[in-house]
């Protein structure tokens, strides 16, 4: 017997699909939202990715194993271009899934892909350099089924359904009026299918797995009113900052050494954050070193040098920390260290300082500016301070890291160092 309508697995099949295939174009516009929810919203976008390349197969295998309703008779034209609209469906889910898998695959930084958190899926055997032939298939695939195939199938079962009258849509979704008016189809329930499906998706799409805007990097503190003035060279010492500490201190600084600080490392820390495609990264430095002299009455013969071992560093994702140690960004084979050496240093309020020096990072050294606050507690100290630094002053990101849409070129420095002398 010849089928009225498509089989019933076959019509849940083809709802579900269409919800989820609307839900992926309303995710993916949400994709340029730099918000604290983009990385979820990427995995998600690559999981129901996946799920549809399945269900694909499915609907496929349900096509071959149930008999389909006979095709409705018309112009040849319009017969033709209905198979092409259906062979093209069929074609872009399967295409758009694998190319964006194949997307996934050649990207730069290698995010690893688990199917709904649970499922880990391999990244394709393909070369760096097909990337963005990837990402432009993927792109052009997304605005065809979009721009092109859904209109072209919603505007000609609209027409079938209201124009000619004949039982198109019926087939797909029994229990329509068979010569409807327009007022007898709004009113019938059925309706709800496809308008849940498309509401539905663009809600969920749209509104959940949001996450705070990106945090900006902390600005550089302005120094405040300059009262002391001291550098490590002694011919730069003006006759006021020699004068602004007395005879007496003076007689005092002669007789006794600058005070040698030993930094705890339980206490202190070094701390960067920046992000990823608006996910907020936050990492830090595990081994470093720091020799420093320092006294606040004695700033003229005050130093410091702190050396940073780049491949201690940590962001809590074994892949990322791997991609900042290749020679994408730190380069830790050729230039394993970065040193900032402060040799000025400059009162600028009640327990506040700058400090004045030069930093070495990625083989390239410049001028270096870091405010911080000290409290000192008999023989123990405390600093902390907030920086920014650009990192692509040192040339840390090369080749598609240069551009700033994925990874800032601001890096916000977070620093705490306690100390202790004899």
């Amino acid at each position: 017997m010849t089928p009225a309508t498509y089989h019933r697995a076959s019509r849940y099949l083809h709802w579900a699909m269409a919800a989820l295939i609307f839900y992926m174009v309303f995710l993916g516009w949400t994709l340029e939202d730099k918000d604290g929810g983009l990385f979820s919203r990427y995995q998600m976008h690559k999981s129901v990715g996946f799920l549809i390349l399945l269900l694909t197969f499915v609907r496929i295998g349900l096509r071959v194993a149930y008999k389909a309703p006979p095709e409705i008779e018309g112009p040849k034209w319009q017969m033709a271009a209905a198979r092409a609209v259906h062979i093209g469906f069929y074609v872009l889910m399967i295409g758009l899934p694998l190319t964006g898998w194949a997307l996934v695959s050649t990207a730069k930084v290698p995010v690893p892909t688990l199917w709904f958190g649970v499922v880990p899926i391999p990244h394709l055997p393909l070369g760096h350099d097909t990337h963005e032939v990837f990402e432009a298939l993927h792109g052009l695939f997304a605005k065809l089924i979009f721009y092109v195939l859904i209109p072209l199938h919603v505007g000609a079962a609209l027409m079938h359904h209201f124009v000619h009258k004949d039982d198109t849509v019926t087939r797909i979704l029994p229990g329509l009026e068979p010569k409807p008016t327009i007022l007898q189809s709004a009113l019938n329930v059925r309706w709800l299918v496809p308008a849940v499906a498309v509401a539905g998706a663009f809600v969920l799409a749209t509104f959940m797995m949001r996450g705070a805007k990106a945090p900006e990097p902390a600005p550089v503190a302005a120094p405040e009113r300059v009262e002391t003035v001291a550098s490590a060279e002694p011919e730069t010492v003006t006759s006021e900052a020699a004068s602004s500490t007395g005879s007496a201190s003076s007689s005092t600084a002669s007789s006794t050494a600058v005070p040698v600080w030993t930094v705890s490392k339980a206490a202190s820390y070094i701390h960067f954050a920046t992000t990823f495609n608006g996910e907020a990264i936050k990492g830090g430095f595990g081994s470093y070193t720091a020799d420093i002299t320092f006294d606040p009455q004695r700033l003229d013969q005050s130093k410091a040098t702190v050396v940073i071992d780049l491949a201690s560093v940590n962001s809590g994702d074994q892949t990322r920390d791997d991609t900042l140690k290749s020679d994408s960004f730190f380069n830790t084979a050729a230039t394993p260290k970065a040193t900032f050496k402060a040799t000025t240093f400059t009162q600028t309020g009640p327990d506040k300082y700058l400090a004045r020096g030069r930093l070495t990072l990625h083989g390239q050294t410049k001028p270096f500016d870091l405010p911080f606050t000290l409290k000192i507690n008999g023989k123990q100290a405390v600093m902390t301070a907030t920086a920014r630094l650009n990192r692509l002053d040192y040339g840390v990101g090369s080749g598609e890291w240069t551009a700033t849409d994925a990874v800032p070129n601001a890096v916000s420095l977070d620093l705490k160092v306690t100390a202790t002398t004899k």
